[in-house]
Formats: structure tokens, sequence, C-alpha cells
């Protein structure tokens, strides 16, 4: 018997929300509050790499190829791509980004290239 590998990397919904919400660190001017986090001027996204596959069996760092962060305007209806290719890189700046209302989500490519579902969108301003 034949079985096919899932297209996604399965991981817990719980992981999903947690990386949603490690994953809304974002820049406005000066120090304020998003969502009960803090944004700084630095302009940055920062995320946590999944430990587990939704199955519950670990995802060790060697097993993770990259990030893909999806993002676009919220006006927009297509997503770009920023691949981050050093599974040990958690931020990505946003300083060099045009101002403007922003979708952010983000999955995780293992070294198969089975990538991860979307985590939830984040939404950002930029100004």
């Amino acid at each position: 018997m034949i079985t096919s590998r899932p297209r996604h990397l399965p991981l817990p919904r719980i992981l999903l929300l947690l990386l949603a919400t490690l994953f809304l660190l974002a820049g406005c001017r000066g120090d304020s509050q998003v969502s009960g986090y803090s944004a700084t001027e630095g302009r940055e996204l920062r995320w946590t790499a999944p430990l587990t596959r939704e199955d519950g069996s670990s995802l060790k760092p060697g097993e993770i190829a990259e990030f893909r962060i999806y993002y676009r305007l919220r006006h927009q209806e297509n997503f770009k791509v920023i691949r981050i290719e050093s599974p040990a890189t958690t931020s990505l700046s946003l300083a060099k980004m045009a101002p403007g209302a922003y979708e952010f989500a983000i999955t995780t490519v293992d070294i198969e290239g089975l990538e991860s579902r979307r985590s939830s969108p984040v939404t950002i301003d930029l100004i």
C-alpha cells in the first residue's frame, strides 16, 4: 500500500495562534502598544519557530528549511512572498517598506519542501 505525503506541514492550531501572536511585533512611530505587545521605531516583525507538528511529533530546528512571509497591502488581492532562507532568522525589518496598511502571515517549510498552512493574518499600519 502506497501512502501519499500530506501537502502541508501540519502544525497544531494552538501553535499557529502562538506563532501569529508572536509575529505581531511591528514597528510604529515611537513606543506604543499594539494588541498588548510593544511596538517600537524599529519596524520589525518577530516570530518563533514551531517545535511540533500537528500530529504531536517534534519538529527539530534542523528540519526547518525556511520561513515564508506572505504580505500585501490590505486593498490588494494578491500576496507577495519574502523567503527567509535561514531557519535561525526569526525577525524581519520593515524599515524599507513603503507606508501603508499591510497584512502579514507566515509559513514554515521543512527540508522536504512541505509548507505549513499560513498563520492567522496580522494587520499592521506602517506610517
